[in-house]
Order: C-alpha cells, then sequence, then structure tokens
C-alpha cells in the first residue's frame, strides 16, 4: 500500500450545536484549525489516517496530530499543484517524521524521515501527482463537512465554507 491521508467524520445522530466558539475577526488560519481540531476531537468519533512507508496505519489523533497536517495544508497543496518541492513536518510527540513531496514530471516523489526509533520501509513513495492533488482535496472537503456535521460555526468561517463547496 502507498502514501495514503484522510479524515473520516463523525456521523452524529441528532448533532447539536456546540457551545460557540470566541472566535476574533480576522483570526488568522492556524488558530481556526486548532479550534476546528478541538471541537472535531470533542465531539469524538472522527478519525485522521495517514498510511505508507511500511505503515498502512500511523497512530495519529484528532486534536493534534490533524491539526499539524491541516496547518501546513494550503502550503502542501499549493506547491504540489505549482510542482514545487514541499514538505510537511508532523511534529507530534511520537510521530516525529517530515514528509517532504517532490515533483517528477506527472509524479510526487514522497520522502519521509523519522526523528524517532520508528524507520519508514520504504523511505520514499510515489504518487500521481492528480491523485495526491484530488487526495487533499478531499482531505479539506472531509475536514469542513466534519464540522458541519458537528454543527460547528468554524464551518461558516473561511476557508471551511469554501472547501464544503468543494473551492479547495
Amino acid at each position: 500500500m502507498g502514501f495514503s491521508v484522510s479524515f473520516n467524520p463523525a456521523v452524529p445522530s441528532g448533532a447539536v450545536a456546540l457551545a460557540s466558539v470566541d472566535l476574533e475577526p480576522g483570526g488568522d488560519y492556524e488558530t481556526l484549525v486548532m479550534e476546528a481540531c478541538g471541537v472535531l476531537s470533542d465531539a469524538g468519533g472522527s478519525t485522521f489516517h495517514i498510511g505508507g512507508f511500511g505503515s498502512e496505519e500511523w497512530s495519529l489523533d484528532v486534536a493534534y496530530d490533524l491539526s499539524a497536517f491541516m496547518e501546513q495544508l494550503p502550503s502542501l497543496l499549493e506547491g504540489v499543484r505549482d510542482r514545487r518541492e514541499v514538505e510537511v513536518d508532523l511534529y507530534s510527540q511520537g510521530i516525529e517524521r517530515t514528509l517532504t513531496f517532490r515533483p517528477r514530471e506527472d509524479l510526487v516523489m514522497i520522502h519521509c524521515e523519522s526523528r524517532t526509533n520508528w524507520v519508514p520501509n520504504p523511505e520514499c513513495e510515489t504518487v500521481e501527482q492528480s491523485e495526491l492533488v484530488a487526495m487533499l482535496s478531499k482531505l479539506a472537503v472531509d475536514f469542513a463537512g466534519g464540522l458541519k456535521a458537528i454543527n460547528s460555526e468554524l464551518a461558516e468561517i473561511a476557508p471551511f465554507e469554501r472547501w464544503l463547496e468543494g473551492e479547495v
């Protein structure tokens, strides 16, 4: 199995509106993502998945690991679309891995560097550029859909409201 990343939102039965979030107008993207991951984690049932490099399922959580990934998603998507090298630092304690995405024609070479005793095997995986863009875009749409499913007012804030419309 090659590299994969996804977010599977909970499908709450009879979701009730969560307590309102204290957001300052014009809050920065990273703050919004941290808040969003917090409410998704508190609601329960959602899962964040990354697999590859010899491990089909990395041990990840929604509150912290998903936040670390989502903070870097816009620059990752932009880099992959523009066929530029881009890094994603999964800095969470216990994960501590850096993924480097390098374009090569219609492919993206992904190199995984571990800063723990876990050893990626193989260290590099390849995915088609269009497939990676689709995977990352779906992640964004599913993330925003998770916020909407739990009736979070964050679903109505940029960029999440655009992601709900498929504009990633």
